[in-house]
């Protein structure tokens, strides 16, 4: 019998920067691209707060900011979910479906750090 495949670890990084007061957002954003394409671990992404403005339609304008145009389609593109947690300001300024498919609530960020091999702030 064949061994069963090997589970890939899993890498939840949780960045809660406001990328328009300085690049922190979008460097993790640039971490997490890059590991991503490795395709040896499965990396996601929570942008809590303050840092889901990095969704918002001008972010490539912020310090930064064309780091997330360039890495969050690599995530994704490498199985990697992208998360948001928005405040009251944010909700306005980013996607509706992005924010209906894409929103989490407090206890599915804690299970989905919980299910993480890897958990990384910033």
């Amino acid at each position: 019998m064949a061994p069963a495949p090997k589970k890939m670890p899993t890498v939840l990084l949780i960045i809660t920067s406001d990328p328009r007061s300085g690049p922190r957002a979008a460097e993790a954003m640039r971490l997490a691209g890059g590991i991503s394409v490795w395709r040896q671990v499965r990396v996601n992404i929570c942008l809590r707060h303050e840092a889901s403005h990095a969704l918002c339609e001008h972010s490539e304008e912020m310090e930064g900011g064309r780091l997330f145009a360039q890495f969050l389609p690599m995530v994704r593109e490498s199985g990697g979910e992208i998360y948001v947690q928005a405040t009251d300001e944010t909700c306005l300024a980013i996607d509706p479906d992005t924010l209906l498919s894409r929103n989490l609530k407090d206890a599915r960020l804690a299970a989905l750090a919980a299910e993480a091999d890897y958990v990384l702030r910033f």
